[in-house]
């Protein structure tokens, strides 16, 4: 029997490779907290190499190691449950598989650099105006593109 890779694990496969990638791209070439400047217009887009600490934007950054790894624990172990129950109710949709992978991809190519550094490497950084969106990376692209495909998934179930 041959092994075959699941769309989920493709998905999952080349986000994490780009995730990585690119962060490797970026610490080859930047120094920390070096910027510069893509496009500067009333929308700003720079390439920022900074180090996050903390969850989602930041969150808990000023935490120690040690009160920051029981949330990530129980963060992960909820992740994996609320995912598997998903994909049992969603997985059978071509967009389901494709979310799943985006959002498995995203944590997985985050927990590398948990592993590696203890924080995350982020380096997207967008202002709009003067209000400032928190830098990010690959990863989590992949996890807030697939959460947005997971629920129009989830809503085309309850539709059918």
């Amino acid at each position: 029997m041959a092994w075959r890779l699941t769309p989920v694990a493709a998905w999952a496969l080349a986000v994490v490779v780009i995730d990585l990638l690119t962060k490797r791209l970026i610490e080859q070439s930047f120094r920390l907290g070096e910027c510069t400047t893509i496009v500067d217009w009333a929308v700003s887009f720079k390439i920022c190499y900074i180090r996050n600490p903390g969850v989602a934007f930041g969150l808990l950054a000023d935490l120690a190691w040690r009160w920051r790894l029981p949330f990530f624990l129980a963060t992960a172990a909820a992740a994996g449950w609320i995912l598997w129950e998903v994909f049992k109710e969603a997985g059978h949709l071509v967009l389901g598989r494709l979310s799943l992978g985006l959002i498995v991809g995203g944590a997985v190519g985050n927990f590398v650099d948990r592993v590696r550094y203890g924080e995350v490497v982020d380096f997207l950084d967008f202002w709009f105006g003067r209000w400032h969106f928190p830098t990010f990376n690959v990863a989590d692209s992949g996890i807030t593109v697939g959460t947005g495909l997971l629920l129009i998934a989830l809503w085309k179930v309850k539709a059918l």
